[in-house]
């Protein structure tokens, strides 16, 4: 009795042992085509290997749009809370930016969010009809979303060091600041500027799937290139104070 007992713990011990290894080894090919259908925009993936645990994009592409290589490792410290947790380092041209990915029952959580990315690179990848110069600084704490319709959570920074923009040249506008909350679901932005050639205040908001709301005030200061004054003078005229009032949706 003892001996078939112990067959029978045997059997049960393998079987999760071959199941266990199943799910581990659980090709990553595999499990982008049950989840790719389920996202807000269309997004390919190029030289796709590895495993759901470990493993490695060369090339995505959102909307037909190159965004670089992706790579992800597994935290067992996720299975704690009964999530996936990885790693994530993403490596756009001439950029990098590290993260943590929390997924689990309906919410998608990205933590200490920090790194940079190229602004003329990104708007040459993304075909932005304007020329960009200068640094994405990237310094978020905490970004959760949930069902990819909501922001539940969100906490951070982003800098535009040396910001540079505009055409036929970008002309400079100084170092700009954008600081992360949430508000009623959306993620909402509050800028500043540094003193630079660009006066800039206000804010705006975002959700998966939602245009980007903005509403802000602008001013070209002394310092700024007479191209920065005659531009923003195409956004409105200036109030008593100097100051222009610009709202725009951008999808």
């Amino acid at each position: 009795m003892l001996k078939k007992m112990n067959w029978k713990r045997l059997a049960v011990l393998a079987l999760a042992l071959y199941l266990f290894s199943l799910v581990w080894n659980l090709p990553a090919s595999f499990v982008w085509s049950r989840v790719q259908d389920q996202l807000p925009a269309q997004v390919e993936l190029v030289g796709l290997t590895g495993t759901l645990w470990s493993g490695r994009v060369n090339r995505m592409a959102v909307e037909g749009i190159d965004q670089g290589a992706l790579t992800w490792s597994w935290r067992p410290a996720g299975l704690l809370s009964a999530a996936i947790e990885l790693d994530l380092a993403w490596m756009p041209r001439n950029g990098d930016v590290r993260a943590t990915l929390q997924a689990g029952a309906g919410i998608l959580t990205l933590e200490n969010v920090r790194g940079h990315l190229d602004a003329a690179a990104m708007a040459s990848v993304n075909k932005a009809p304007f020329l960009l110069e200068g640094t994405w600084l990237l310094d978020v704490p905490v970004l959760e979303l949930q069902d990819m319709e909501h922001v539940v959570r969100a906490d951070g920074r982003l800098v535009w060091e040396r910001a540079a923009g505009g055409l036929p040249t970008a002309l400079a506008l100084g170092d700009l600041t954008a600081d992360l909350d949430e508000n009623d679901g959306w993620l909402q932005f509050t800028f500043s500027d540094q003193g630079g050639p660009l006066g800039l205040q206000g804010g705006a908001r975002w959700r998966p799937g939602q245009a980007m709301v903005l509403d802000t005030r602008l001013q070209a200061r002394a310092t700024a290139e007479p191209g920065l004054v005659g531009g923003l003078t195409l956004l409105g005229q200036p109030a008593s104070d100097g100051w222009i009032t610009w709202q725009a949706r951008l999808q």
